[in-house]
């Protein structure tokens, strides 16, 4: 049997295997290896709260895509929302800039016959106020380091934020000549169907969709905040948010599935910088990822079965 491999397949494996050299790096120099006595040291009630954190960060995911499917007249049910949203934590955490979230969109045309670009529009919301607040945030560094890394993760941040933004404003722009090529194209004359257009949304809906990302990335920041003080460490809260949305950029920008050894050693960097011994932050890092990320790509991968399963379901009905 022949397994083939393909170029954006290896290009996605060997930006994984870039992204586990660092976290092996970072966690050799940590000197965690020697000094595992240090997890043995945590508080197992704030832990408990900090897994609490991260299963309501989670379920705020659910409440807003269930709210912006609500929107654009598409009432879904809990378990539905609860579905397509955990099972994208799966999907676009595995894949570079995290594209796997148009599952989302696939998933509500499969099942709902809701329009792609509908769906796409949804995505744009959350993905942009959530790099909006992680930039408004990461900004406050100018208040306490302002170095060459994070200036270049500001600055990439800023032109992402820039390019959505003119993307969004001029979308119908763009659709239009998108779809002057489109029907030039043998399928499509075979499947014409409405024109290309992004329906954007009223100020109202704008503000509670700001609200939803608003609460979910608080909630992140107040979980690596129990995390450090399971440990024994009370960090300052604030700056503690900075540093954190400033390895999620940096993750981001790396374009390594997961952020995987980006977002571990730039966030172990920063929280050393706040006083924390090296093998403490290493470990504060890898247990706050592991009760986040990990958790919800394993929980992801579960749903994922099930949203497939769904989406069959549907077709065959």
């Amino acid at each position: 049997m022949r397994f083939r491999v393909t170029r954006q397949g290896a290009i996605q494996l060997l930006l994984l295997l870039i992204g586990l050299v660092i976290l092996a790096y970072f966690i050799s120099q940590s000197g965690i290896i020697g000094n595992l006595w240090i997890i043995t040291t945590i508080s197992i009630p704030l832990l408990v709260v900090a897994f609490a954190l991260s299963l309501a960060n989670i379920g705020s995911k659910v409440y807003r895509w269930k709210y912006l499917s609500r929107y654009y007249y598409q009432e879904i049910s809990w378990y539905d929302a609860s579905l397509v949203s955990v099972s994208s934590l799966f999907f676009a955490n595995i894949t570079p800039g995290k594209v796997g979230d148009l599952y989302k969109a696939y998933f509500m045309k499969r099942k709902y016959g809701l329009q792609f670009l509908d769906g796409v529009s949804m995505l744009f919301y959350e993905r942009f106020f959530e790099l909006t607040i992680l930039f408004l945030v990461a900004a406050g560094i100018v208040m306490i380091q302002l170095r060459a890394v994070t200036v270049i993760a500001l600055e990439f941040t800023l032109l992402v934020l820039f390019l959505l933004l003119v993307l969004y404003y001029k979308a119908d722009f763009f659709m239009g000549l998108a779809e002057k090529v489109l029907v030039r194209l043998p399928i499509e004359k075979r499947e014409q169907g409405p024109s290309l257009h992004i329906r954007k949304m009223p100020l109202s809906n704008i503000i509670v969709v700001f609200l939803i990302t608003l609460i979910s990335l608080v909630l992140e920041f107040i979980r690596l905040w129990c995390v450090a003080m399971a440990f024994g460490f009370l960090l300052n809260p604030i700056q503690l948010s900075i540093f954190m949305s400033l390895a999620f950029i940096i993750g981001l920008a790396s374009q390594i599935p997961l952020g995987v050894g980006a977002m571990e050693g730039s966030l172990n960097y920063f929280i050393t910088s706040m006083g924390v011994p090296s093998a403490t932050a290493i470990a504060i890092v890898l247990v706050d990822r592991t009760i986040s990320m990990y958790f919800a790509l394993v929980l992801g991968f579960v749903f994922s079965k099930f949203s497939l399963d769904a989406l069959k379901d549907a077709v065959n009905a």
